[in-house]
């Protein structure tokens, strides 16, 4: 058995043509898979686990990468023999090849279709992937009844974890597509054995409605000007100008709807323009009092929660770095990493507590994030609350110097530390770095707490710590830069 599709290569060519054509012909192309995004996938196979949880009768249809069609095979055996329930059962007509991830016979021998998804809503893109599979399974000789989206439910609170999921029916909207889906197949499957690449612009469907693993290829002709990179640009205006086949800076002119701020932004880019306020620069910075902290957490938001009074993505911190520079220019460092897979928030409030003394300034880039995780320790731990919230009143964001009065074209569309760091601070760079981003710590922390090898889990905590150290010395550099 050969096949062309499957349910993620059916959603590929919905969202771009080329896209499914290099998936298939060209893979070689695509960005690698960070850590984060890997750590996505996994999560969302632990949430397919969870869920057959509620169908303790169930049988899986152990999937054979090497050989489909002899998963194809055990399924038909298993509805012939009587199975009533299946997970993962392997279907195949129209060259596409489908996993449902939950099939239940109803007791007029239909089939009701349940697709698992690691969201707390059901999503657009959602309806195409269960009509794709209604096609398929329908094509192989099963009726489909119903069909559902079992998704989280974000009202969950550990450690109740029996209304962790939602069932919707949502057989309206897959009967809608249910007309469209033989074309498509039949669209995707010329676009695929065509010899060359389809000739698709760049566009919103290069993130929509999820970031492409060929943008990188696609984009890169366009570098750090391409339209849809202009900060704040609305999609509206994005769409006149994809419409328009208005691609990069270069190729804008005034007749084009962009705000003051957004040619602003277009003609620091396109002229290399550098604007620095000093005097504005200088007041802010007269509001700190020493000692300045410098202050950074690395925040963990798991689909499955798993400590007491939290529901499906609730944040918690794991980890914080803290520089503390004092009047006389000492530079002191504080840290904290928690090491197992108990419960981290009460042990880090405690020793954030013992770093960050009761005066002085608590700087950290973009303040949001640190006061969301301050109150929710406020929240937990009321003994600490006074003292979490004296640290919550002293914070100033460095982010907001660069928002009004430090713009460079080098920043590109972002004022992020990462874009910032390489431009004020040359010497200092994150590119030796093992971790990435705060995405990435968050995959390594999940992997270092549940490794059973000694050497790996230590070599996690090392590359953890040097990355969470480097936000806040980064910080630390760059106010030494602007003072």
């Amino acid at each position: 058995m050969t096949y062309n599709l499957s349910k993620s290569k059916y959603q590929s060519g919905l969202q771009c043509k080329k896209k499914l054509w290099l998936e298939i012909n060209d893979r070689e192309k695509a960005s690698p898979l960070s850590k984060a995004v890997e750590r996505i996938f996994e999560q969302g196979t632990e949430v397919g686990i969870e869920a057959r949880k509620r169908f303790p009768s169930g049988l899986l249809i152990e999937y054979d990468r090497t050989n489909p069609s002899s998963s194809v095979e055990k399924t038909k055996e298993a509805i012939k023999d009587g199975a009533e329930i299946l997970f993962e059962g392997a279907f195949f007509y129209d060259d596409t090849l489908i996993l449902a991830d939950i099939l239940t016979k109803n007791e007029d021998s239909t089939w009701d279709l349940i697709e698992v998804k690691s969201s707390t809503k059901v999503k657009d893109e959602h309806i195409p992937d269960l009509a794709i599979q209604k096609y398929v399974i329908e094509g192989a000789g099963l009726k489909v009844n119903k069909t559902h989206l079992m998704h989280l439910n974000s009202k969950c609170v550990y450690p109740d974890l029996s209304t962790l999921f939602v069932i919707e029916d949502v057989n309206q909207q897959v009967e809608e597509l249910s007309e469209s889906v033989p074309n498509n197949v039949v669209g995707f499957k010329e676009v695929i054995s065509e010899e060359a690449e389809p000739n698709v612009a760049i566009g919103l469907q290069c993130k929509d409605p999820h970031e492409c693993s060929f943008k990188e290829y696609c984009w890169e002709f366009a570098g750090d000007k391409a339209v849809f990179d202009i900060p704040s640009l609305s999609k509206k205006k994005k769409v006149i100008l994809q419409d328009k086949g208005i691609l990069t800076l270069e190729q804008l002119t005034k007749e084009h709807p962009l705000s003051d701020s957004e040619w602003e932004y277009v003609n620091r880019i396109l002229n290399e323009g550098i604007d620095i306020n000093k005097d504005g620069i200088r007041q802010m910075l007269c509001e700190l009092e020493y000692p300045i902290h410098f202050l950074d957490f690395e925040t963990y938001n798991p689909a499955i929660p798993y400590f007491d009074g939290m529901s499906p993505y609730s944040q918690f911190p794991f980890q914080y770095s803290c520089h503390v520079l004092g009047e006389n220019g000492k530079l002191d460092h504080y840290e904290y990493l928690h090491i197992d897979n108990t419960d981290p928030r009460k042990p880090l409030a405690e020793m954030l507590l013992s770093s960050i003394s009761g005066a002085g300034s608590v700087v950290a880039y973009f303040t949001g994030f640190e006061k969301s995780v301050l109150e929710n320790l406020c929240g937990c731990f009321p003994e600490y609350s006074e003292r979490l919230q004296s640290i919550i009143d002293r914070l100033w964001d460095q982010l907001n110097i660069f928002r009004y009065h430090y713009k460079h074209y080098a920043f590109g569309g972002t004022n992020s530390l990462k874009s910032v760091l390489p431009v004020v601070v040359p010497e200092l760079s994150y590119e030796d770095l093992e971790v990435q981003g705060g995405t990435d710590a968050q995959a390594v922390w999940d992997e270092m707490i549940n490794t059973d090898d000694e050497k790996q889990k230590e070599r996690m905590k090392k590359e953890l710590k040097e990355y969470c150290r480097m936000d806040t010395l980064a910080m630390v550099e760059i106010h030494k830069k602007l003072a």
